[in-house]
């Protein structure tokens, strides 16, 4: 990665969105599999033995439905970041260190894109904490790492 630019920020966030999507579309999938597996079960002579396998089904729906929420939850935080230039970092930033790429979106780990590796965090972990009020060529320190903010957009 070179310089930092607006065009490939907008593309970041763009491919962030659609790998949430893509996890919402694979839950709603599962959950609907789950649903007609619970439907085609009959009850069986075995009644316990049933009864236990429609509630591991419906624990396991329960399961999905929490997992579901929280992505649209995040889908609906990427879409509310302001992409506006700021004085100091803030949550939709996209900062470049020496020891890397950071961008301020939501809590989603390594993902490479670009040819880069972009540690995508949420502006309220801890290390997302440290950013927020920087700017460049200020010295940033999580776990005992120092790191220096060479730039951010």
């Amino acid at each position: 990665m070179e310089k930092l630019n607006i065009e490939y920020k907008k593309a970041l966030k763009a491919h962030c969105k659609s790998l949430i999507v893509d996890k919402v579309k694979s839950l709603e999938e599962a959950m609907e599999s789950a649903q007609q597996s619970a439907n085609a079960e009959t009850r069986s002579t075995a009644g316990d033995k049933h009864d236990t396998a429609r509630a591991m089904m419906h624990l396991e729906k329960e399961k999905m439905g929490t997992q579901l929420s929280q992505n649209l939850q995040l889908l609906k935080v990427i879409e509310e970041i302001n992409d506006t230039k700021s004085d100091t970092i803030k949550p939709g930033s996209l900062i470049k260190t020496n020891k890397g790429l950071y961008y301020l979106l939501i809590s989603i780990g390594q993902v490479k894109f670009d040819k880069d590796n972009v540690f995508v965090i949420s502006a309220q972990s801890p290390i997302g904490k440290i950013f927020i009020g920087k700017s460049i060529n200020e010295k940033v320190k999580f776990n005992g790492s120092e790191m220096t903010i060479l730039e951010y957009i």
